[in-house]
């Protein structure tokens, strides 16, 4: 993956996928390296999750499992700035020994970025502006907070080498109604194995401004909670195809689980994903 696109004014070639919807509250940059004018990247993946487990005062909770297909993409606009984006379609199921069995089925909020690159040694720097905003579901889904989110970013980049890349991020997402304002961090580490094959790993966190409106911290769907912690660790392997036919293109397969929080689900996420470098 590292070494399919052409960047700016760096040898490290790396476009990076972190939610990280998550489902709930991942989101998701590409990392501190903006792409040249008409360059991109994407990633469509699908993903099942499933906990029985729930860090907090909930012991009432059985069982969440749900499916999703997610769409992340970002593209170069030239002069250090890209556009970035996702959107996620779910289906989930949840379990409740008090309020019974809940679900519902169809596409999530949508997140829309743009992100500015200011230097590119002794280290990449740069900034983003990101807008959440629910344009596809109604609030009674349950598919997300329906309401509109704002955050602002600051990435680092540094590559290694041989020894791959390393980037961090820390940022602020104000949440316009009665979620909690979150303070949004996240540290990763890639290198190739091989030629194709490549290794990533993220610590993708969120720590709760305790500001929310609503008194009870619980919402209707667990993966949406109103005010929480929550660090997540994934695992990403991937293959990078070369051959004429299927350059650009490739496979990644990713396992994340929440390690430490309050007030979130803890269950296992399997993700196969098809990413393509432009």
């Amino acid at each position: 993956m590292i070494n399919n696109l052409k960047l700016k004014n760096t040898s490290l070639k790396a476009l990076l996928i972190s939610a990280p919807f998550m489902l709930a509250a991942t989101n998701a940059s590409a990392g501190a390296w903006v792409g040249e004018k008409g360059s991109g990247y994407a990633k469509l993946g699908y993903a099942t999750y499933e906990a029985d487990s729930y860090r907090g005062n909930n012991p009432s909770f059985q069982n969440f499992e749900s499916d999703s297909v997610s769409f992340y993409g970002e593209y170069g606009l030239g002069n250090s700035f890209s556009l970035y984006g996702s959107q996620i379609y779910q289906s989930y199921d949840q379990l409740d020994s008090v309020l019974g069995e809940s679900s519902a089925t169809g596409f999530g909020d949508t997140e829309l970025g743009l992100k500015y690159q200011w230097q590119a040694e002794p280290f990449v720097l740069s900034t983003s502006f990101l807008v959440k905003a629910p344009l596809f579901y109604k609030a009674e889904d349950g598919l997300g907070n329906h309401q509109v989110d704002y955050e602002v970013r600051v990435l680092i980049g540094k590559g290694l080498g041989k020894y791959g890349y390393f980037g961090a991020e820390a940022g602020y997402r104000l949440r316009a109604d009665s979620p909690s304002d979150e303070y949004r961090y996240l540290i990763e580490y890639g290198f190739n194995i091989t030629k194709n094959l490549y290794f990533r790993t993220k610590l993708d966190g969120i720590l709760s401004a305790e500001n929310s409106d609503a008194p009870n911290t619980l919402n209707g769907n667990l993966s949406n909670p109103l005010e929480f912690d929550v660090g997540k660790l994934e695992l990403t392997t991937g293959w990078n195809f070369d051959n004429k036919a299927l350059k650009g293109y490739g496979l990644e397969v990713t396992y994340t689980r929440e390690i430490y929080g309050e007030n979130v689900l803890e269950g296992d996420r399997i993700e196969l994903g098809l990413t393509k470098v432009f």
